[in-house]
């Protein structure tokens, strides 16, 4: 009486292999996709509260935005428009709304837009959240 051995043959062994990394490159990119947008949603939502914060500081300051630059988002911290430290975009790691902060005087208006690299996956282009007077736009206009 021959004693039969259970366990799996090579060819099943290297079919269920083969499943496995095909749907894994399947679901990869997938996955990837995903994160860019919810990083770069999040980076929607920080320029966004930093629109509102410019706004608040527009109202406390006769109608008049701050000067330009990063000295003019550093405003916005000190002053208590934004509680801890200027809002940094998650795929980028860095502020990257002050140093494209532009303001105007005559008509007192603003724009910036996040220059963070990752919101390429998403955009299309290398530029993130564009923001002018209060509206948050997807592209840079």
């Amino acid at each position: 009486m021959l004693r039969r051995i259970k366990g799996f043959t090579l060819i099943e062994l290297m079919i269920v292999i083969a499943i496995i990394a095909i749907l894994a490159m399947i679901l990869v990119p997938n996955f990837l996709k995903a994160r860019a947008q919810g990083q770069y949603s999040a980076c929607q939502s920080n320029a966004k509260n930093i629109a509102t914060a410019l706004e608040m500081y527009s109202t406390d300051n006769d109608g008049h935005y701050p000067v330009s630059g990063a000295t003019g988002t550093a405003l916005l911290v000190s002053g208590n428009y934004i509680k801890t430290a200027m809002p940094k975009c998650p795929s980028a790691g860095t502020d990257t709304f002050s140093a494209q902060y532009k303001s105007a005087s005559n008509p007192d208006t603003y724009s910036f837009y996040c220059t963070g690299s990752s919101h390429k996956q998403v955009l299309g282009n290398t530029d993130g959240p564009y923001v002018s007077d209060g509206q948050v736009y997807r592209l840079k206009q």
